[in-house]
């Protein structure tokens, strides 16, 4: 059994609070680096407002999350980045001997400027830092879910929540290079509120203040030197905290970002699920992100989208649980578009407007990228990835390294492309040029797995 360090009682958020009751979920979470990165270790804040919280044994709940994840009320000020509180687990399995993790919460901007708080994990790696400090990798994880117990800083298993089991290649390569990795829940998940599903700003955000977040960790030694890294839905939220990184993190040194198989062209994507009669596989992204997207944007109501019948039927199927059992729910519905959505949705100039602010690719990348993707991933297709850097990365001038990884699917791209991941990682560190594909045909080249 794992160990936390903390000084609550009380260790599961029940039921009764003010949380919206589609946050609850019946299983909890484990996914991305964390279903890697398998325990949480020590815990401290060097800031004034943050706690340190002694050690007890892990609770698990069908019914909520430890109310660490509560924050206090109201929230003490802080700037983005700045801890909250922290606390330590030991005894979990896969991490490598001498790492240490710790799971945060952390200060962070909603994308109208208020405080909140956003939960997430760090993992320290074994042995001394180099001058400076360890560089950081800020990973961004992909779809787990839409409920609080799909948060991947729970770390426990998320197939049996309905989740994803495996999301990432190999933690112990990455720390084993010399990288610390700091990993956001993303604004909502784990903590209360809507999480605004596929909402680049919010996301990119959380990504960048977990990177913040780990510099104030003592014994961490993280330094502002940052590598971004995402998958899927976390290689839009990459995407878009690569853009970000210049306004809304000047004091972070992020030198690269990676996103393999991102979620891009979402204005696409959200007008063709809703004209046509696509299978619930697609309804499984577009209905939470149109939900989730009405619950954030002030100026988006959810009857631009949705019936009033199917704004209920989305809710109530989204609290089904984790990602798997919402895909279960759905097909065993039989659902359709017209299930959701308004008439005329596909169409209606709000909807359309607030989809393009979530497509990648509107602002110019400072920092090299390096882009993976599939041939064999059938749930972001690569003609979708073409798209986005044939024609947003590209002709915006970013200097991007896209990489087809063959017969690669969606859940093995990560491994599959670990070894051209972690080199140019490194040769990022190593400040050696970044190369560039956008003059080449197709704007790719072809990478071929060493076990293929």
């Amino acid at each position: 059994m794992s160990r936390v360090v903390s000084q609550s009682t009380s260790r599961v958020r029940s039921q009764s609070t003010s949380r919206p009751p589609r946050r609850r979920a019946a299983t909890l979470a484990f996914a991305g680096f964390a279903t890697l990165a398998g325990s949480l270790l020590a815990a401290c804040s060097s800031s004034p407002a943050s706690t340190v919280l002694p050690s007890v044994p892990v609770q698990q709940s069908a019914h909520g999350v430890p109310s660490f994840y509560t924050p206090p009320n109201p929230l003490p000020a802080g700037s983005p980045g700045s801890l909250i509180r922290a606390e330590r687990v030991t005894g979990a399995p896969l991490v490598p001997s001498g790492a240490t993790v710790w799971r945060i919460l952390y200060h962070s901007q909603s994308i109208y400027g208020a405080d909140i708080a956003v939960s997430g994990y760090v993992v320290v790696p074994p042995g001394r830092p180099p001058a400076g400090g360890f560089p950081v990798i800020s990973w961004a994880h992909g779809t787990t879910g839409f409920n609080d117990v799909c948060a991947p800083s729970l770390f426990n298993d998320l197939a049996s929540a309905g989740g994803p089991s495996f999301d990432t290649g190999p933690v112990s390569a990455y720390l084993a290079a010399g990288f610390e990795i700091a990993a956001t829940d993303y604004e909502g998940l784990g903590t209360p509120g809507p999480h605004p599903y596929l909402l680049g700003e919010s996301e990119g955000r959380g990504v960048l203040d977990a990177a913040r977040a780990a510099q104030h960790l003592p014994g961490s030694q993280a330094s502002s030197t940052v590598l971004i890294y995402g998958h899927s839905q976390g290689g839009q939220s990459a995407l878009f905290a690569g853009e970000l990184a210049p306004t809304y993190a000047p004091d972070l040194h992020v030198i690269g970002v990676v996103a393999a198989a991102p979620a891009t062209n979402l204005s696409s994507i959200v007008q063709n699920s809703i004209s046509t009669s696509y299978s619930s596989s697609i309804l499984l992204f577009t209905v939470p992100a149109l939900l989730t997207w009405s619950e954030t944007y002030h100026d988006l109501p959810a009857s631009d989208a949705f019936t009033s019948s199917g704004a209920n039927l989305g809710r109530s199927l989204v609290d089904t649980g984790c990602l798997t059992q919402l895909l279960s729910a759905m097909t065993s519905r039989h659902a359709t578009p017209d299930d959701f959505f308004a008439p005329g949705v596909d169409s209606n100039s709000v909807v359309a407007s607030h989809a393009k602010l979530n497509d990648p690719g509107r602002t110019r990348t400072v920092a090299p990228m390096l882009v993976v993707q599939g041939t064999a991933d059938t749930t972001v297709p690569a003609f979708l990835t073409d798209m986005y850097v044939q024609n947003m990365a590209c002709p915006i001038g970013d200097t991007i390294d896209y990489l087809h990884v063959n017969g690669a699917t969606h859940s093995t791209v990560l491994t599959d492309a670990q070894a051209p991941v972690l080199a140019w990682m490194l040769a990022r560190v190593a400040r050696m040029p970044a190369p560039s594909t956008c003059a080449v045909p197709g704007d790719v080249s072809p990478y071929l797995p060493a076990h293929r």
